[in-house]
């Protein structure tokens, strides 16, 4: 490569070490939030091991910190801030009370977007060294980990039984981001070639930057289903609804309405957004998500927060398409709880002051979870669900949005029996399994 490609390659890490640092400052606010779990009983965490954490998270953000803006080290700071993030994780999940170990796929992931085969082999051998350290520190304070065989608790056997799972789960992550490392490189060279084929500067940078924003699109997408994979119906749910929010929008589309907002570009980043629109979940803990009974209020204020934790995550993503994507993300995530009427989640909007996106992100999100299966109930039929758009007309839904759901109700029924036939018995035995976990969970505290 020449002296453009070597300097392009130096600002890109210094542009990523920027976001790894905004991701790595937010982590300052995690032991307050476990904190609020202690207090909302979703766990117990001893104060002094948060205070540690703190005082720890501090530490390691204010070196990586120094090393950024003043020692002039991108190398360094970029393994640094990685590192540090991942040695947080590890640190919190060998409490043995917070199952987290599924946050390790996000670093090879983060580490791609340096467009360094050495640098994503390397994060992931520490992902995987560092996780099974906290798995075996976990494996020996804590029980939850036991199967549901009846045998009796042996730290090494389910270490050693855990540690294959997660190292299977990681390794192919591995791969995937070390595909996306290459798939980054090759779109590099290849926008270079063109570049330097036409007298070196006819091809414009902005014909780079898609490509790119193509490249950081696909990472994207493949890290929302990693990081809410956690939740049994997340990550079908994520699909699910971004073919909900398309068929909406471009129904609105046909009908004439917004098309200032609806154009063909828009729907098209709107259904991408959609896979994100439930990423804060990844902050809710696992025996909540997965419960298969109701909510208590305490657990009902946690299962809440996620629209603002998710906004917090968006709030650090590289910009795509100059920002209008994230724009859009933005505000499915954080608003996609509103009612039309007010009286939603979490700021109480009402009517047009919820974003027009978030509106039909709202009907798509309600359509899924009245069709689906989930822990606490079975699918609702097709025509049942049509008749709750009918009665949350105007109240829940913006009147067009539920008269463009009423309108495609064939073509939703198709879609819905096409997911159902994929998923179900994947999700019955999912289901059968979580139910098992949950009677056991509950069987300790008798």
């Amino acid at each position: 490569m020449n002296g453009i490609d070597h300097k392009f390659l130096k600002r890109n890490v210094s542009q990523v070490n920027g976001k790894v640092q905004n991701i790595y400052m937010s982590l300052n606010l995690l032991p307050l939030a476990l904190y609020l779990g202690n207090l909302g009983n979703a766990w117990h965490i001893p104060e002094i091991y948060l205070v540690k954490i703190q005082v720890l998270i501090t530490s390691l953000f204010l070196l990586n910190f120094l090393i950024f803006k003043f020692a002039n080290m991108p190398n360094l700071s970029k393994y640094l801030g990685i590192f540090a993030c991942t040695t947080i994780v590890s640190i919190i999940a060998a409490n043995g009370r917070v199952a987290i170990y599924i946050s390790y796929g996000f670093f090879p992931f983060l580490a791609s977007l340096y467009f360094s085969n050495k640098c994503t082999r390397i994060v992931s051998l520490y992902s995987w060294i560092a996780m099974m350290v906290s798995l075996y520190i976990k494996t020996r304070i804590t029980k939850q980990c036991e199967p549901f065989t009846g045998e009796i608790y042996s730290p090494n056997l389910f270490f050693i039984r855990f540690s294959i799972g997660f190292t299977i789960e990681l390794f192919f992550t591995h791969l995937l981001a070390m595909m996306m490392t290459r798939q980054n490189q090759k779109s590099l060279r290849n926008l270079i070639s063109n570049i330097d084929s036409v007298n070196n500067m006819n091809i414009s940078l902005a014909e780079k930057n898609i490509e790119l924003e193509e490249t950081q699109s696909k990472i994207i997408k493949f890290i929302s289903t990693i990081l809410n994979s956690h939740d049994m119906f997340t990550g079908n749910h994520v699909l699910h609804t971004q073919t909900y929010v398309g068929i909406i929008a471009r129904e609105l589309q046909e009908q004439g309405l917004y098309l200032a907002d609806l154009t063909d570009e828009n729907i098209s980043m709107l259904c991408n957004a959609a896979l994100l629109h439930d990423i804060g979940k990844i902050h809710i803990p696992e025996g909540i998500l997965n419960k298969p009974g109701k909510f208590t209020p305490q657990e009902f204020d946690i299962m809440k927060s996620h629209p603002e934790e998710g906004h917090k995550i968006l709030e650090v993503l590289p910009p795509i398409a100059d920002g209008k994507f994230n724009r859009i993300a933005e505000e499915v995530c954080l608003y996609h709880h509103e009612k039309w009427d007010g009286t939603g989640y979490p700021s109480g909007l009402s009517g047009k002051d919820i974003p027009l996106f978030a509106r039909i992100m709202a009907a798509a999100d309600v359509l899924d979870a009245l069709l689906s299966r989930r822990l606490y109930k079975q699918p609702m039929s097709i025509d049942k669900a049509m008749e709750i758009f009918k009665e949350l007309k105007g109240v829940q839904f913006e009147p067009c949005i539920s008269d463009a759901v009423l309108a495609k109700k064939e073509t939703i029924e198709n879609c819905d029996n096409y997911f159902k036939q994929e998923e179900d018995k994947n999700n019955v035995t999912e289901l059968a399994w979580w139910k098992k976990y949950h009677e056991y969970i509950d069987s300790q505290k008798q």
